[in-house]
């Protein structure tokens, strides 16, 4: 990822990244969930980042010229569908990983229990 823009408000970060996707290129607001609980109107910065840094330039130039046309624009739609099924691949692996973690524990716990007691 990488840092296009910085704004100030949550409405000024979903404008730039409407912006960006609107013309193919993925972006990712950084700090939003923490905007909303700004009780104490303490001015922030919510970063706009990019998921695929070869369209860097293309951004800057849209986020300065919305007429610029992107060179490589790709599919937003499909990058979110991939991405969410990359991380629920990732999610089942962890689970999994964690559960034979758990067994292996469990196993030298008994293991160990069983020749305290012996």
């Amino acid at each position: 990822m990488k840092l296009v823009y910085k704004a100030t408000s949550l409405e000024g970060a979903n404008e730039i990244k409407s912006l960006l996707e609107s013309s193919g290129i993925p972006a990712y607001i950084s700090n939003s969930n923490f905007a909303s609980l700004n009780l104490f109107f303490i001015p922030q910065s919510l970063g706009i980042f990019i998921y695929d840094p070869s369209q860097y330039q293309d951004a800057i130039t849209l986020i300065n010229n919305k007429d610029h046309i992107v060179q490589n624009p790709i599919d937003v739609e499909a990058f979110y569908k991939s991405l969410s099924s990359e991380q629920s691949t990732k999610s089942a692996f962890n689970v999994m990983n964690d559960f034979i973690v758990g067994m292996i524990v469990f196993g030298l716990i008994c293991g160990l229990l069983i020749y305290v007691l012996s």
